[in-house]
């Protein structure tokens, strides 16, 4: 039925957009536009530590596999300030290991699995004497440094990050911006094509039919060049679901959590800008209180530079408040809209015990250098020291251990087939040497190479 209802909706608006499109090309031809994007990626991780019952078991053991994924767009200008956007989206994969015999489709991503609209909505600009704007449906947002709205599907990584979505977006105020926001979020796409069922907001493996509900505000002042202000208040519900854990069933309660943040962006002059974002949360979950706090602060510096390389070296702190085991109550950071990697491909997959992609519980200095090349190639190192405000792992201590990385991207070519085409590639790498947080000795990997077409 979820098939058959996928199909149908999505018939409708493929055919909508096809008089549309139709009609535009014979009159205004102008105010169509269209492209996609071919991406292939190789992933391989083994040995990542993640703290479960019992200690020293590592996340999935060793995986190596390739990600396919295709995305298709077109948007129509309707008026000279309403316009309609749809993308459509396919990821397949190819394991080479472990085994996936005898796993679910939505686990595996089989050829050609399900296609998905991660774009579908409606823009109006300029309401009321040009004062605000109106985005109703399917979306990506992006806040900041994603620290607390980024992804909306965590569960199937970056094949998609959209949010249901209604952004209204206010001018009133000189210098200022702010978006209210509403977010709805559903456990499965009721829109798929194919329709695997597949999970996407859950924190376990496998459908746990977690609904993500909330909004809020976000608000950018630039009264003072030199110092940017944000400031945001949101709100998020989980909603109630069960987890099965082999013949049993543990039932976990409804979250409702309010977060109140800033986040400040100096520029001191002579190539030194910094960055600070804090937040505090507060809420429950069922009869229990929920408290939580965020700090992400960093200083970087543009190096002197020539022509061909204008490197810059950083410095900053990640602080994620963490539960504390002993109490009834949930001090552990949620981060909201933000289960993506967020500072490490590698650790992101650390937290799968905790909840899928859930940062908490984290104190993180790290630095790095980054230098870019032209307009063709962007090199990164990076190095951290990652320890636990709650020391409720496996292991004796609250050391996470030492984790590093590199990163390259190169602009192979552009304008090849297409005025506006590109085509690209990139590398990286991280390892972890995890510390006594885990029972866990030896270091972990993350790797993968990416190659990518956009047109």
């Amino acid at each position: 039925m979820k098939t058959l209802m996928g199909w149908m909706v999505s018939g409708a608006v493929v055919g909508m957009i096809g008089a549309t499109v139709a009609t535009a090309q014979t009159n205004v031809p102008d105010r169509v536009r269209a492209g996609g994007d071919i991406r292939l990626r190789q992933e391989y991780f083994d040995e990542i530590p993640i703290s479960k019952d019992p200690p020293g078991v590592t996340r999935g053991g060793q995986n190596d596999y390739y990600r396919i994924r295709t995305r298709l767009w077109t948007e129509i200008d309707l008026s000279q300030d309403v316009l309609f956007r749809v993308r459509a989206v396919n990821e397949f994969r190819h394991w080479e290991r472990p085994d996936q015999g005898g796993k679910p489709d939505n686990s595996t991503y089989d050829f050609p699995d399900e296609v998905v609209f991660d774009n579908l909505y409606l823009e109006v600009r300029n309401l009321l004497d040009q004062k605000m704007d109106l985005r109703v449906g399917r979306q990506d947002l992006m806040y900041g440094n994603g620290m607390v709205i980024l992804e909306g599907t965590p569960k199937d990584g970056s094949r998609t990050t959209y949010f249901n979505a209604v952004k209204l977006t206010v001018r009133e105020i000189p210098d200022t911006t702010v978006d209210f926001l509403g977010i709805y979020n559903n456990p499965e796409d009721e829109l798929a094509i194919n329709s695997t069922d597949r999970d996407l907001t859950g924190l376990v493996s496998g459908n746990n039919d977690m609904r993500e509900s909330g909004g809020g505000f976000y608000l950018k002042n630039k009264s003072f060049k030199d110092l940017p202000l944000e400031v945001y208040g949101l709100y998020k519900n989980e909603s109630d679901w069960d987890q099965v854990s082999g013949t049993n069933v543990i039932s976990h309660d409804e979250l409702d959590v309010n977060t109140l943040g800033f986040r400040l962006l100096p520029d001191f002059g002579n190539g030194l800008a910094a960055s600070l974002e804090a937040a505090y949360q507060l809420g429950w979950r069922g009869d229990a209180d929920v408290s939580g706090y965020g700090v992400d602060a960093a200083l970087m510096y543009k190096l002197p530079g020539t022509v061909s390389c204008k490197p810059m070296v950083y410095s900053g702190v990640y602080v994620l408040s963490g539960d504390d085991p002993n109490t009834k109550k949930d001090e552990g950071w949620n981060p909201l809209w933000a289960r993506f990697p967020q500072y490490s491909e590698l650790y992101v997959y650390a937290y799968d015990a905790d909840g899928a992609a859930r940062w908490s519980n984290l104190i993180m200095p790290n630095a790095g250098v980054k230098c870019a090349f032209g307009d063709r190639l962007t090199t990164k190192a990076y190095v951290s020291y990652l320890w636990a405000m709650e020391d409720n792992g496996p292991g004796d201590g609250k050391d996470r251990g030492f984790l590093s990385g590199v990163f390259a991207e190169y602009v192979l070519g552009k304008g090849m087939l297409t005025a506006k085409d590109k085509l690209s590639m990139h590398v990286l790498c991280d390892v972890l040497e995890p510390g006594n947080y885990y029972k866990a000795d030896d270091m972990a990997i993350f790797a993968r190479w990416q190659v990518m077409y956009e047109f």
